[in-house]
């Protein structure tokens, strides 16, 4: 089997599982294995698969509904051994990540765990009695990117942020960016710096990268990203650093004095809107220090990957504190009927 097929990843990804779910799910059709971005275990809950635009409920028999009743419902030592698998039986070297609310898993994937928070001194250090487990299956797509790139990295650019909703393809959408980048598409091969914070971009398994981010590409695989971007910055001389879901002070801070450095950034971050995004005070200070040229907002869930629109930071205006964007809008017959003021108290 082709191992960068949908059909590989999913069942790659469900490696984990108890036998009796595995069994279900690999008799899905290939169609829905292609397709699917999550698969969902909740206690006492029906088994659920996520495809695009819709969410599945499936039997003991692998048949799909879109409602719960009579479908297979997850048992607790289900979560349980599903969890102890997925850790490789080493639960204790996982604990890490699992405070956290992840589980990094072989191929990129990625299992989102949620259950009782143990605090202490006001921080969580663990997490006991799982209740759920959300594992995204990770998409390699070779040309994922081909858009953004065309459009987003026109010369000159100073960097480039990617926004959308979760599950809108952002980490996709840079993991074929770290390797068109890497593998001289722009016309040159730039020396890339990936920092994996959680192996979903380059994918390390025992040392060796699942995902091909291309020949000129450095990968830090489990850094704090904050920590991660300033190691690339003193140790590889990298021209470009990329990383995934940005947003806390620290790592703001550290991106800055990359981008002092000389290297260009190119990040993700979590919104639902350009106006929500021009929101984020983070997202403010990057701005305001020049760190992109480019912005490019994603569409939901139902087409993962699609680019909603693309924003030059140049057209942006900074008011009352924070930026506002004044651009054209077109509706559903084609025509331009003047301009839309992306900000706050605006109108559409």
């Amino acid at each position: 089997m082709d191992v960068q097929s949908g059909v590989f990843r999913f069942e790659q990804a469900i490696s984990g599982f108890p036998q009796r779910i595995r069994d279900v799910l690999r008799a899905l059709p290939d169609s829905i294995k292609n397709n699917a971005s999550e698969v969902r275990l909740r206690v006492d809950q029906p088994l659920m698969i996520t495809c695009p635009g819709q969410n599945w409920f499936v039997d003991a028999s692998s048949r799909l509904s879109n409602m719960p009743r009579g479908c297979l419902c997850v048992t607790p030592q289900d979560i349980a051994d599903a969890v102890v698998a997925m850790c490789a039986y080493s639960v204790h070297s996982h604990e890490n990540e699992m405070k956290n609310g992840f589980i990094s898993l072989k191929g990129g994937h990625r299992a989102g765990i949620c259950g009782t928070a143990v605090i202490n001194d006001g921080k969580i250090t663990a997490l006991r009695d799982i209740t759920s487990i959300n594992l995204r299956i990770a998409r390699d797509i070779p040309g994922a990117a081909d858009e953004v790139l065309n459009r987003a990295f026109q010369n000159p650019w100073s960097g480039v942020l990617i926004a959308g909703p979760p599950a809108s393809g952002k980490t996709t959408i840079l993991r074929d960016l770290a390797r068109q980048l890497s593998s001289g598409k722009t016309g040159r091969y730039l020396r890339v710096a990936v920092i994996d914070e959680r192996g979903e971009l380059g994918a390390v398994f025992e040392g060796i990268p699942q995902n091909d981010l291309g020949p000129c590409c450095d990968i830090l695989s489990g850094y704090p990203k904050g920590e991660g971007i300033l190691m690339a910055v003193r140790t590889l001389s990298p021209q470009v650093v990329i990383c995934d879901e940005i947003g806390s002070s620290e790592e703001v801070n550290s991106m800055l004095d990359g981008l002092h450095s000389g290297v260009r950034m190119v990040v993700s971050a979590h919104a639902g809107s350009l106006d929500e995004l021009l929101g984020k005070r983070q997202i403010t200070r990057l701005l305001l220090e020049g760190a992109f040229s480019r912005i490019v907002m994603l569409g939901g869930t139902d087409q993962p990957g699609r680019v909603e629109e693309m924003v030059r930071v140049e057209d942006l205006r900074y008011e009352n504190g924070r930026f506002v964007a004044h651009r054209p809008i077109l509706f559903h017959d084609g025509n331009l009927h003047g301009l839309e003021v992306v900000g706050p108290g605006s109108q559409t």
